[in-house]
């Protein structure tokens, strides 16, 4: 038994060192604070909805809001066949604003591939923005930062931040600490040049690059994967530049999950894409969280029926929400969530339960697509 517990334990120092590299990274990366700058780009946004009749107008109206010219915009809003009055929110919002939009809708249930695939033959502007039809921005500046910032980087691929919105209870705490860590990590990999997350929730992109990767044609019959397995594209052509938009001016926040089975079918889908992901720190960031995950629930049971020989599992407990809890700290820096520190030590001791429970589900069992 003191093999496997010294075996865990040098795992959770792998788990460490490499959290530790990631998080120098983030801290690395210099927070980008907006210019101003007079050059105001021109942008495609494409939003892509099914069943969105009750976040999508907030979304809108939150891009109308921006402290931008609106006229460098164009909007692209693909229905991808909603049964509900998604459509009829977004020409409310729409209809005298005064915004060149386009309202597409596919006759059946596309995916978000073959949506954006669809409206690029409408795009007239070299800058693509994705945006999803759940997501809003607090700030009015959120154009301006991503205007400024490719200015100043000229890059194909900007990876921009994602935040979960405010809200109570352990539920919704254990995915804003989830989402907050996870911005820390990809913001440090990216630093790095070893970028292995992006969300499709807030993702920058030329036209020209996604002709280069020949859209998501090398993956398009996963139905996930519009933002990680392109970015992985992406980095496989010579001279690609990718950066992170390290902003709270950019931040793009979506709403939780309210009930534990769709969140449990929402990371099932996420995780499906990743079958096909050659990302080796994915891969190894993956393995290495499980086993530390794993190992925390052996050391804590161990620690409490074997209470006279525990003495090392629960170090390996304490360690382990230490370096959570040291990580998380720095997260909430850069996205700050009302009151999320309380459940720090709640989610800590759940989220290993949470974390393999995904994992069954994600070999036994197909996601389920809204």
């Amino acid at each position: 038994m003191i093999v496997i517990i010294y075996s865990l334990v040098f795992a959770l120092l792998i788990y460490a060192i490499i959290l530790i590299w990631l998080a120098i990274g983030f801290s690395s990366s210099p927070t980008f604070i907006s210019t101003n700058d007079s050059i105001k780009k021109e942008f495609t946004i494409i939003i892509c909805a099914r069943n969105e009749e009750k976040k999508i107008g907030k979304c809108l109206r939150s891009i109308l809001d921006q402290d931008y010219d609106l006229a460098k915009i164009q909007l692209i809003i693909v229905n991808d066949a909603s049964t509900d009055s998604t459509v009829f929110q977004a020409q409310s919002v729409l209809k005298d604003s005064g915004l060149n939009y386009q309202l597409l809708s596919n006759a059946t249930r596309k995916g978000k591939k073959q949506s954006i695939t669809y409206a690029m033959q409408f795009v007239q502007h070299e800058i693509i923005i994705s945006r999803d039809a759940d997501t809003f921005t607090r700030s009015f500046t959120w154009l301006q930062s991503v205007s400024d910032f490719y200015t100043q980087h000229q890059c194909d691929l900007i990876i921009g931040p994602v935040g979960i919105s405010d809200n109570e209870g352990i539920l919704w705490a254990l995915q804003a600490i989830e989402n907050n860590v996870l911005t820390v990590l990809n913001c440090g990999s990216t630093f790095y040049k070893q970028a292995f997350l992006a969300s499709g929730a807030n993702l920058i992109f030329t036209k020209e690059i996604f002709l280069q990767t020949n859209g998501y044609q090398n993956h398009i019959n996963t139905l996930s994967g519009d933002d990680v397995l392109f970015l992985e594209d992406i980095k496989k052509i010579k001279g690609s530049k990718i950066k992170y938009l390290k902003s709270v001016e950019s931040i793009v926040y979506t709403y939780p999950c309210l009930n534990f089975q769709t969140l449990l079918d929402q990371k099932t889908r996420w995780a499906s894409k990743f079958k096909i992901n050659s990302n080796k720190l994915n891969s190894a960031l993956a393995i290495i969280g499980f086993a530390a995950n794993a190992g925390w629930l052996f050391c804590l049971f161990y620690a409490l029926l074997r209470p006279q020989n525990g003495e090392l599992s629960l170090i390996f407990v304490l360690l382990k929400l230490l370096i959570d809890f040291l990580l998380l700290f720095l997260a909430s820096r850069f996205i700050k969530n009302k009151g999320l520190i309380w459940y720090v030590l709640p989610v800590g001791c759940v989220y290993p339960i949470y974390t393999l429970i995904i994992a069954l589900r994600s070999v036994f069992l197909k996601p389920n697509w809204k």
